[in-house]
């Protein structure tokens, strides 16, 4: 007798992203588990995308939507950014799991608390550990701080490349009106020990001076000793991260913020495509992110810094601190 294979995912966008189907087929003489359930659930927007791909990298390979208070099946959820979905019609791939909520024997996982929200005022939110809507991580080396107010994230790290400061800069947009993401409009300004803005440096110009070390990294910034001086306790870094207040998704993905080490003075990035990993003017529509690269001149004696990012009618503020190598 023949067994058709119990699921069969032939959606247009695996088709045109040539990527593997995720189902596998059961031993009929096998009962299969009962997967755990969840409820989708849309904060401001209608629907929500899921992806091929764990990381949700960019760009991204966008298998299908989910609506609103649709039951999704949880196949996986390693508590992570995402968990791995089965859909009503047989659908799978992955969706961050902010958009989940309990539903039957959904994993506890996915119970835990969403980012809160951060309070603008005068249009201005400026990151403060340990606050609403502020959050600090670790991703791929760098160190994040991450800001969520009225339904819009953004998230930022910087480094020293002992040529240029670096900005990796990340959007992801949850409410309910499109934003729109202007690069030449953010700032980096040197606090301590000057106060002046250091300019950005058009991608342009550096994908045409190849020589330079675009990507390198020589240190990191943290969070300024301003930015944490209220926070409880004056808990140190290892503490802050380890017991996060008001977890984010990481939306900095790695395969667009690359960075390299400095092992050899002979280093060089001639193979990087600049252009292709700069922050772009762009409109974000609800539910969706934008992410990318920005560099600004560099100062040996700075040491605190004022990151400026404006998004919708906010001004989205981090404050950071280095310790320069000259």
């Amino acid at each position: 007798m023949r067994v058709a294979p119990k699921y069969l995912i032939l959606s247009s966008a695996l088709l045109l992203g040539g990527l593997p189907a995720f189902a596998a087929e059961e031993t009929p003489s096998v009962a299969p588990m009962a997967a755990a359930t969840a409820i989708v659930k849309c904060p401001g927007v209608t629907s929500i995308p899921f992806t091929a791909d764990e990381e949700q990298a960019l760009p991204l390979r966008i298998v299908g939507s989910l609506s609103c208070g649709d039951t999704v099946a949880v196949l996986s959820d390693g508590e992570g950014y995402t968990a791995q979905i089965r859909t009503k019609d047989g659908q799978e791939g992955y969706v961050a799991r902010m958009y989940l909520a309990s539903a039957g024997s959904t994993p506890a996982t996915l119970q835990k608390a969403q980012p809160s929200s951060a309070n603008p005022v005068n249009g201005v939110v400026r990151w403060v550990a340990g606050a609403p809507g502020c959050d600090e991580f670790l991703s791929h080396g760098r160190h994040v701080e991450s800001i969520t107010a009225n339904g819009i994230t953004v998230q930022v790290s910087l480094q020293d490349s002992g040529w240029k400061y670096r900005a990796d800069v990340a959007i992801s947009n949850q409410s309910a009106s499109k934003v729109v993401v202007l690069p030449g409009i953010v700032t980096l300004d040197e606090l301590i020990p000057n106060t002046r803005a250091l300019l950005a440096t058009n991608p342009e110009k550096l994908a045409h001076t190849p020589t330079h070390q675009v990507l390198w990294t020589l240190a990191n910034a943290v969070p300024s000793p301003s930015a944490i001086a209220n926070y409880s306790e004056s808990k140190p870094e290892a503490d802050r991260l380890a017991n996060r207040t008001y977890p984010a998704p990481d939306y900095l993905s790695p395969h667009l913020a690359v960075a390299s080490e400095r092992h050899f003075a002979f280093e060089r990035s001639e193979s990087v495509d600049v252009l292709s990993i700069a922050l772009k003017p762009t409109s974000v529509t609800p539910g969706q992110l934008t992410a990318g690269v920005m560099w600004f001149e560099r100062d040996s004696n700075a040491h605190d810094l004022s990151l400026r990012v404006p998004v919708g009618d906010m001004v989205f503020d981090f404050a950071f601190s280095l310790e320069q190598k000259k």
